[in-house]
C-alpha cells in the first residue's frame, strides 16, 4: 500500500511539472524578463560582458529578492535558462505541498481535501509568471502550518522555524506577507470565541503572550521594509478602485486559466463538491476559526484597491490565499476520499489544457527566437510591442520574449524589471523609450531620430502603424509573423 501511494505521488508530481518540461519556451508572460534581469545581476562585473556600462545594482532588504537570490545561486552551477526552469519546477511543486502541510495542521486527518491544491496550482499568477508572488504563496501556507504547530505545542524551535519561514515570506512578496499577518491575527482572536473546536490543532485558550510572540515573527520583515523598501512612499500614481461589477468579474481569478469554459466548470464543480461533502454527512464539521479568517480575507478583496502606483492586481492576490484557507473551513471526513477521483480528473484536465496551450504557442515563439541570430553581440535593442485590443494577458508570451536576447546576445534593453524599493537592478544607461511599452498599447508619435541615435536595432511586434517611421531610419533584417527586426541606418 505504501509503495502504491508513493508511486501515485510521484506520478502526480510528474504531471504537475509536465508543462514546464514539455516545451522549449514556457509561454509565461514575465518569465523571460525575470531570467534576463537575474542574468545581468549575476554577470554585472564580468569584464567580458558589457552589462556594467548599462546597468547597476543597489542591494537592500527588499521584498522581491527570493527569485534573484535563488537564481544567482543556481547560476554558479548551471546556465540561467536551466536555472529558471528548475526554479519554476521547485515553485510549482512547493505550492501543493505547502497547502497540504497547512491543512494537516488546520484540520488533521482531512488529507483528501488537499487535492484541491493541485487544481489551483497552475493559477493565473503562475501562468503570468508573477514568480515572486507565486513563490510567496508556498511560504504563506508553510508559515501558517508551522505557526499552528507552534500554537498546539509551543517550543522555541518551532517558533524560530516559523520566524524563518515568515522572513522568507517577506523576501518573496510584501503583499502576501501582510495577508499572512492578517490571517494569523484573525485566527488568534477567533480562538477566543471558538475554543476547543473538534478536530482543530489547538484547543486551549490563547494567551496574550502567544499573540505578542506571533506578531514578533513579523517584526523583522516590517523593519526590513522600513529600512530598505518604503515602497508606498515612492509611487507617482495613487490608488485605483474597481467597480462592483469589475470586482465580481475578477472573482474569476480564483481559477483563471486558458479556457473560460474550463474555469467556470472548475468553480461549479468546487461548489458542487462543497455541497456533496456536507449533505447527509454525519462526519462533516465546520472549522469556525478558519471560517472567520476566510470571511475577513474575502472582505479584504472587496475593500482593497486594484492598483497603487506601479503595482496592479493587488486585490486579486488575496484570492489564492482565500481559496487555500477555504479548504480549511470544512472537515468532510471519508466523504472527501470518495469524491477524490473527481478532483483528480479535474486536475488532469486543467494540466492537459495548459500543455495544449504551451505547445500551441511554440511555433510563434521559435519564430521570434530567430531574431537573436541576426544581431551582433552587445547590441542596443528597443522593443516596441503591441497587443491586440481586449486580449487576455495570458496570450501575450511575446511581450517579454525579446529578453532572451539579453541572455544569448548580451543586448541592452531599457525595459528590464527595475522596481526601486523592491528589487536590486538599476538601469544606468540613459536612452529614449516609449511610454506605451508596459501597457502594450501605443498612442504616441515616436521621436525617430532619438530611436536611431540610441539603438542599433528595433524589435517591433504587431506595430504596423510604425512601419513607415521605422523604415525611414532602418531596414528590416528579420521578419516572422508579426515581428519586424529593424537595423538602424548609420
Amino acid at each position: 500500500m505504501r509503495k502504491l501511494r508513493t508511486l501515485g505521488l510521484v506520478l502526480i508530481a510528474i504531471v504537475v511539472v509536465a508543462p514546464l518540461w514539455c516545451v522549449k519556451y514556457p509561454p509565461l508572460l514575465d518569465y523571460p524578463n525575470h531570467l534576463a534581469s537575474s542574468y545581468v545581476l549575476a554577470h554585472l562585473h564580468d569584464p567580458s560582458l558589457p552589462f556594467r556600462e548599462w546597468y547597476g545594482a543597489k542591494w537592500g532588504l527588499y521584498p522581491y529578492l527570493a527569485m534573484e537570490v535563488s537564481l544567482r545561486v543556481l547560476q554558479s552551477f548551471i546556465g540561467i535558462e536551466l536555472a529558471g526552469r528548475i526554479y519554476l519546477t521547485l515553485a510549482v511543486l512547493a505550492l501543493p505541498l505547502a497547502t497540504w502541510f497547512f491543512l494537516r495542521q488546520a484540520n488533521p486527518g482531512q488529507d483528501a481535501v488537499a487535492l484541491w491544491a493541485l487544481v489551483a496550482t497552475h493559477n493565473i499568477f503562475f501562468l503570468l509568471s508573477y514568480s515572486n508572488f507565486f513563490v510567496s504563496l508556498s511560504f504563506c501556507f508553510l508559515s501558517l502550518g508551522l505557526w499552528l504547530k507552534w500554537l498546539a505545542r509551543p517550543r522555541w524551535i518551532l517558533w524560530f522555524a516559523t520566524l524563518i519561514s515568515v522572513v522568507a515570506l517577506y523576501f518573496s512578496h510584501l503583499v502576501t506577507f501582510a495577508f499572512t499577518g492578517v490571517a494569523v491575527t484573525v485566527y488568534w482572536f477567533a480562538m477566543n470565541v471558538w475554543r476547543g473546536s473538534r478536530g482543530t490543532a489547538t484547543t486551549a485558550r490563547p494567551t496574550i503572550r502567544s499573540l505578542l510572540l506571533t506578531w514578533a515573527m513579523f517584526v523583522p520583515g516590517a523593519l526590513f521594509y522600513l529600512l530598505s523598501a518604503r515602497v508606498i512612499e515612492k509611487q507617482s500614481a495613487g490608488f485605483i478602485f474597481l467597480s462592483f461589477d469589475d470586482k465580481l468579474d475578477n472573482l474569476h481569478g480564483l481559477m483563471h486559466g486558458y479556457s473560460d469554459r474550463l474555469d467556470y466548470i472548475t468553480l461549479a464543480l468546487f461548489a458542487a463538491w462543497f455541497v456533496l461533502t456536507w449533505i447527509a454527512n454525519r462526519e462533516f464539521r465546520w472549522n469556525p476559526r478558519w471560517l472567520a479568517v476566510a470571511v475577513v480575507l474575502f472582505a479584504i478583496y472587496w475593500l482593497m484597491p486594484w492598483a497603487y502606483g506601479d503595482g496592479s492586481d493587488l486585490d486579486v492576490r488575496v484570492l489564492p490565499i482565500f481559496f487555500g484557507v477555504t479548504l480549511a473551513v470544512i472537515a468532510p471526513g471519508r466523504r472527501a476520499k470518495l469524491l477524490a477521483p473527481i478532483v483528480l480528473a479535474l486536475f488532469l484536465l486543467r494540466v492537459g489544457n495548459v500543455v495544449e496551450n504551451y505547445r500551441a504557442a511554440q511555433p510563434e515563439l521559435k519564430g521570434l527566437a530567430g531574431s537573436f541570430q541576426v544581431t551582433e553581440n552587445n547590441a542596443r535593442v528597443l522593443p516596441i510591442i503591441q497587443a491586440d485590443p481586449d486580449s487576455d494577458a495570458l496570450h501575450h508570451p511575446f511581450a517579454h520574449f525579446w529578453a532572451y536576447g539579453v541572455i544569448r546576445k548580451h543586448w541592452f534593453s531599457p525595459y528590464l524589471f527595475e522596481l526601486r524599493g523592491l528589487n536590486p537592478l538599476r538601469i544606468t544607461h540613459d536612452s529614449y523609450t516609449l511610454d506605451g511599452f508596459w501597457d502594450l498599447e501605443y498612442k504616441e508619435t515616436p521621436d525617430w531620430s532619438a530611436v536611431q541615435q540610441d539603438y542599433d536595432y528595433v524589435w517591433s511586434y504587431n506595430c504596423p502603424q510604425y512601419d513607415a517611421g521605422l523604415s525611414s531610419i532602418g531596414s528590416v533584417v528579420y521578419s516572422d509573423g508579426k515581428l519586424r527586426m529593424y537595423q538602424m541606418k548609420r
